[in-house]
């Protein structure tokens, strides 16, 4: 026995000079590389999911080829404005999970304690964000179908697919190198400059010096912010070239807007990666800003439309405006979004186009799908925390019609009152009422949802 013991430990200590002599003599584990934890990403993915990875853009581009085709009956430029509408739809949606597929993502506190350098976390992320725009642009593509099937429509065919190709390439790397840098932003304490800089150049004005004690401002508003900039960046300009599309000339030149998107894009993914070193502070601390946030005492009191909403929901008074300080406090991109839309709509019944039924059904659309991720962030953490919640003298009952009537009030206030307007301001409102009314039940329908 003794023998076998001597033996073993023999061995061992061979093992472990091999092991030292082939790191070099470093008695340190290898690094985890970026080709190793996307391939470890990937299995995971793999082992997740639950449908083919092709089943999403197939019933995707599916769904926008159908709406082209039924528009299309009304000549090219109805279809093209068509799948403009539903492609700036997919795309806004796009835009919007990129943060999900880098920093607010389950694993993402787990993967900052590890020892795991900067590069590989964000090539990992930055793969995770070009399968994303890769399955946003196959899906629109397909969507081309119905216009090329029209009389002359190969060469406009080519036109939308140049505008796919350009969107693609803001989602899979423009906005991922700005969420980056937003969110180093935040993490090396330069946030609250950046608004305060935003505010000035506004022509706001400057916050007195007795309320610079005061509660410090949000750090998702810049996390959502600068990303929700550049998309509305993005977005404008290929509304800038859509006569293009048809074949009319544009307002700017197109190949040059399309080709600076694509550049732009390809710049900012460099410039984030060059400094990617800070990505395992990222992920540490935007997964620790819901603490931050949650331990900062900041309670104001109700707004007039949230006192009015509370007090039509009887016994679940209570939990509305914990709900309705909560999302005003953790989520305040829902109304600066949500503001948006109003402008939006609003600008379309002032301005009456020819066509309004694609901009009305890509604004509700979009403002629906937003919709949906508020419904679901009202249940989750945290907003929504299930072994608390338990011990309030308060009926489960009280808790969902308090969530829905949060989500009703957002949607009534900034989607569902200008949709109306727009829509009774055009020549033939049905088509807009319908759509309202559609988007209205949905919303009705995730929020009365348990789970």
């Amino acid at each position: 026995m003794a023998t076998h013991h001597r033996f073993s430990a023999v061995t061992r200590g061979a093992d472990d000079r091999r092991s030292i002599a082939h790191t070099g003599g470093r008695d340190t584990p290898s690094r985890m590389t970026s080709r190793a934890l996307i391939r470890w990403s990937r299995l995971h993915e793999q082992r997740a999911r639950t449908v083919p990875v092709i089943a999403a853009p197939l019933i995707g581009g599916g769904v926008l080829a159908a709406w082209v085709w039924w528009r299309s009956s009304g000549g090219i430029t109805a279809a093209s404005h068509a799948w403009l509408a539903g492609a700036l739809v997919a795309y806004a949606v796009a835009f919007m999970r990129v943060p999900f597929h880098i920093y607010w993502r389950a694993d993402a506190a787990l993967l900052a304690q590890l020892p795991i350098e900067g590069r590989p976390l964000f090539d990992t992320a930055l793969v995770r964000c070009l399968r994303a725009a890769a399955t946003t642009t196959i899906a629109a593509v397909i969507g081309i179908a119905p216009i090329v099937a029209l009389a002359g429509g190969w060469a406009l065919g080519l036109r939308h697919a140049a505008a796919a190709a350009a969107l693609g390439a803001a989602a899979g790397l423009l906005l991922p190198g700005v969420t980056v840098g937003a969110a180093a932003l935040v993490v090396q304490g330069g946030g609250a400059r950046a608004l305060r800089a935003a505010t000035a150049l506004g022509g706001a004005p400057s916050r007195a010096p007795a309320e610079s004690a005061g509660p410090p401002s949000s750090p998702s508003a810049i996390l959502g912010a600068v990303p929700g900039l550049a998309a509305t960046f993005v977005l404008t300009a290929v509304l800038l070239v859509a006569p293009w599309l048809v074949g009319d000339p544009p307002r700017v030149p197109a190949p040059v807007v399309l080709g600076a998107i694509a550049a732009a894009g390809a710049i900012a993914a460099i410039a984030a990666r060059a400094g990617a070193g800070i990505m395992g502070r990222i992920l540490r601390d935007v997964s620790a800003l819901d603490r931050q946030r949650l331990a900062t005492l900041e309670i104001r009191p109700p707004t007039p439309i949230e006192r009015l909403i509370a007090a039509l929901v009887g016994g679940a008074r209570l939990a509305y405006h914990k709900d309705a300080v909560l999302m005003r406090r953790r989520f305040p991109m829902a109304f600066a979004l949500g503001a948006l839309v109003f402008a939006v709509l609003v600008i379309v019944g002032l301005v009456r186009p020819d066509d309004p039924t694609p901009w009305l059904a890509a604004v509700i659309g979009g403002a629906a799908s937003y919709g949906l991720v508020l419904s679901g962030r009202l249940r989750r953490p945290p907003i929504e925390l299930a072994r608390l919640s338990a011990t309030l003298p308060l009926a489960p009952r009280a808790h969902a019609r308090a969530r829905l009537a949060w989500l009703l009030g957002w949607w009534v206030v900034f989607v569902a009152v200008p949709a109306v307007f727009a829509a009774l301001r055009q020549p033939e409102p049905v088509s807009g009422l319908a759509l309202t009314a559609g988007a209205t039940i949905v919303m009705i329908v995730a929020g009365a949802l348990r789970r």
